[in-house]
């Protein structure tokens, strides 16, 4: 990936993140504090599902971001995770909300984590 140490830790931490968490989201901001329409709109869509889910603001350390980007190959945030993999940002989320095909992925994720 990078000699960069710092990059290197970060890359460490978001498989720790991706795969220690059944839904994890990358976002602008904190949990229920979203600092974009976009995280803010994600987050909302979780809760009203009624599901857990985790958040690691990128706001906090710009290398965040750029290890995030460099694990998807996906340049904007908020980025989401279910059951260990890239479902993708904002609009990809809601439009699978809007379809049901959010709650059957974290279904399915949720069975193959308790499998």
């Amino acid at each position: 990936m990078t000699d960069d140490p710092k990059m290197q830790q970060w890359a460490e931490q978001i498989e720790k993140d991706i795969n220690g968490n059944l839904i994890f989201v990358y976002a602008k901001g904190e949990k229920n504090m979203a600092m974009c329409g976009f995280s803010r709109r994600v987050m909302e869509i979780f809760d009203r599902l009624g599901v857990e889910y985790q958040v690691r603001n990128v706001l906090v350390d710009p290398i965040i971001r750029q290890a995030v980007s460099a694990h998807t190959s996906w340049p904007t945030i908020p980025q989401i995770f279910i059951g260990g993999e890239f479902i993708g940002g904002c609009d990809i989320v809601s439009e699978m909300y809007e379809s049901g095909e959010l709650q059957k992925t974290i279904e399915k994720a949720r069975q193959t984590a308790n499998a």
